[in-house]
This record gives C-alpha cells, sequence and structure tokens, in this order.
C-alpha cells in the first residue's frame, strides 16, 4: 500500500503546487477509524503556491493506523523536482 501513497502524494502535488517549489505546511485534522478528516491548514510556508491544497489531497489518503482525536500533520516539500 505505501506505493500507492507514494502515487497519491506525487499526483496531488503534480495537481495542486509546483514541484520545483520547496514548502512546508502544518495540517490539523481529526483522526478516526484510521482516517483523517476536517482538516485545516495552521502554516504554510509557502501560501498562495498550491501546497495547502496538495497537502489536504494528500491527507486524505494517509494512513493514520489507530491514531484518534486532534493530530497536526506536518508535510514537507523538498522542492527541485
Amino acid at each position: 500500500a505505501a506505493g500507492g501513497f507514494e502515487d497519491q502524494m506525487g499526483r496531488c502535488l503534480q495537481q495542486y503546487a509546483n514541484t520545483r517549489d520547496a514548502a512546508q505546511v502544518m495540517l490539523e485534522c481529526t483522526a478516526d477509524a484510521g482516517k483523517l478528516s476536517a482538516c485545516k491548514v495552521v502554516d504554510n510556508s509557502a501560501a498562495g503556491k498550491g501546497f495547502d491544497k496538495a497537502a489536504m489531497c494528500i491527507a486524505e489518503k494517509l494512513p493514520m493506523g489507530a491514531k484518534t482525536g486532534t493530530v497536526k500533520v506536518p508535510f514537507r516539500f523538498p522542492g527541485g523536482a
């Protein structure tokens, strides 16, 4: 399943952001039943460049295991791709 997640990450980035740019985004989400929901952006180092949308897209598929409650999810986009 890791390959599927990597594929999703690449698709989200290409759809919403410029992969040459670097950014860090912090989401705050509700974790339940192995999934994230009700995510909101709490920090975005490259506002207006689409990385917030890419992070939200990736979060939809991020496996959360047994975690429940409010979680902060950091995303680092290295750029240069």
